[in-house]
């Protein structure tokens, strides 16, 4: 993602709020929203490439490594990732895309689809977002855990950061889970439902 960033939570609750101020206060009820108690997913993205697509939308190309943690067990899987976004705005910037994700762990892969709105200061530039996203149904390996899962987080982009955007995302329990299987009234299954395919990265997904 092109960038993102959760605080740290501690484990005094089962399900934990997003907070941009980095602590797990906010009580779930005001919010009516559930997420996992620790993250499970950790990043550091850099920016490779920006690719003007027309007068107000700009391709990011970016790679990123870090970690993930399936939330049952607590194991952690290291990753490395290829994505990109199509990106439009300035001040308030909105953006879409695709993250190819592979385990350094047994080479499993999968792919997350990603929507996020973020806000950057025009004097410093720097940036911070929300982001909600949804992992592929294709793992069979170490990433298996992770698919159909719904996630949602926030983005530091901070431009003094040498190592690059700051990405954590926690799992969202509030949903119906995976739905692949699951059946839409009036239309086939989710599996034979039409989607609209996002442009295809120009880095090779690992």
């Amino acid at each position: 993602m092109t960038a993102l960033a959760l605080g740290e939570n501690d484990n005094t609750t089962s399900s934990s709020p997003m907070s941009a101020a980095g602590n797990n206060t906010t009580n779930t009820e005001s919010s009516g929203l559930e997420f996992s108690s620790e993250s499970i997913w950790d990043e550091k993205a850099t920016t490779t490439a920006a690719t003007p697509i027309n007068e107000t939308h700009t391709r990011i190309d970016f790679i990123g490594n870090g970690t993930m943690t399936v939330p049952d067990t607590g194991e952690t899987i290291n990753m490395s990732n290829t994505g990109y976004a199509i990106v439009t705005g300035r001040e308030n910037v909105f953006a879409y895309g695709k993250e190819y994700v592979t385990s350094e762990d047994d080479g499993d892969a999968t792919a997350i689809t990603y929507y996020e709105i973020l806000q950057y200061d025009p004097a410093t530039f720097h940036g911070k977002g929300i982001i909600i996203g949804a992992f592929d149904s294709n793992a069979t390996g170490t990433l298996e855990p992770f698919n159909g899962m719904v996630v949602a987080g926030i983005h530091d982009d901070d431009p003094s950061d040498p190592e690059g955007a700051t990405i954590k995302l926690w799992e969202w329990e509030g949903g119906i889970g995976d739905t692949v299987a699951a059946s839409i009234p009036g239309q086939s299954t989710m599996d034979n439902t039409t989607t609209t395919e996002l442009p295809p990265s120009t880095n090779t997904p690992r």
